[in-house]
């Protein structure tokens, strides 16, 4: 692996004040993993997808701490892999 890539959508529901989003992941350009639709905000579309790749097997050595994962930015530079996150605010939930 020499690359990752983890990209994400992300939508606030107004009326319940709840923001969701859905993520897929890139391992050398090809893709590699997807959660179509999650609580979460901020950059947890980042952990969760990692956490994701890791479970599934995909991604080794990753550290554990008492309160999770290693973050995916630091495994990255750990293992010398070129590391990009990027994140879509999205006005519909269709639109996820």
């Amino acid at each position: 692996m020499t690359s990752l890539t983890i990209l994400g959508r992300r939508w606030f529901d107004r009326i319940n004040g709840n923001t969701y989003f859905s993520a897929k992941a890139l391992i050398d350009g090809k893709p590699a993993g997807e959660i179509r639709f999650q609580y979460g905000y901020g950059n947890q579309y980042e952990h969760e997808m990692f956490a994701k790749l890791q479970q599934d097997g995909l991604l080794a050595d990753v550290e554990r701490y008492a309160h999770g994962l290693e973050s995916p930015w630091r495994w990255c530079e750990r293992n010398k892999i070129t590391y990009h996150a990027e994140v879509t605010d999205v006005a519909r939930k269709r639109d996820l």
